[in-house]
């Protein structure tokens, strides 16, 4: 089954953007799934999925952020500051809470308003914990608007899981969650179509990464 996804997957990155990044991505998405003992590769419509609330206008299909983009920037991130909360908004199968565990996190959460996808994520997460017993987790299925972001949060990562209308809304949310709060906060945001937002509301470029005009990673912090 996890070869069939990995084909399906080759043929959608190949067919909508360019064969040149679909073999990349393949190489990355079965060096990373064996490493990391996942199984998150996939290409879904979400509304094929159980949703919570009725944000799906606003939401974009469920991939998987590309291995290579998500080491990248877990990689630049100090150790100090894995000692607080790694939170997925928009979630998906876990992929970037399971890494991020590998990379030193020690307490992540998720939430997804797919049912499926929040129960994919759990069942990876389980493998990760084999792997590295010290990692707690807590995944939410629930609606964006429901979020709160607690004072624990200090690392957020989003892959452009939502238009402009529901990334404005986040933002909200961290910007109160700072004001009770002030502390450092770094966002991991992939393919970061609404980058512009975050510096409207004072966020600053740590880091960026790119691949074949694609595949694009950044650092903020506020």
């Amino acid at each position: 089954m996890k070869l069939i996804n990995h084909i399906k997957y080759f043929y959608y990155i190949a067919s909508n953007w360019s064969l040149r990044l679909a073999f990349f991505t393949l190489l990355q998405e079965l060096r990373g799934e064996r490493k990391y003992g996942l199984d998150t590769t996939a290409a879904i419509h979400l509304s094929k999925l159980k949703l919570k609330g009725n944000q799906l206008k606003h939401a974009t299909e469920y991939m998987p952020v590309n291995y290579f983009t998500l080491e990248a920037l877990l990689r630049r991130i100090p150790e100090q500051h894995k000692q607080a909360t790694f939170l997925d908004i928009g979630c998906g199968k876990g992929r970037a809470m399971c890494v991020a565990a590998a990379f030193g996190y020690k307490q992540v959460e998720g939430i997804d308003f797919a049912k499926q996808l929040i129960d994919a994520a759990e069942q990876n997460l389980e493998r990760i914990k084999k792997l590295y017993p010290l990692t707690r987790y807590n995944l939410a299925w629930a609606d964006v608007q429901e979020l709160q972001i607690s004072e624990q949060v200090n690392t957020i990562f989003l892959f452009n899981p939502f238009d402009e209308f529901l990334v404005k809304q986040v933002i909200k949310k961290m910007n109160r969650s700072l004001e009770k709060k002030p502390r450092p906060l770094l966002v991991l945001y992939c393919t970061p179509r609404h980058e512009h937002l975050f510096f409207d509301e004072g966020f600053e470029v740590l880091f960026r990464i790119k691949k074949f005009d694609y595949w694009e990673g950044v650092i903020l912090e506020k």
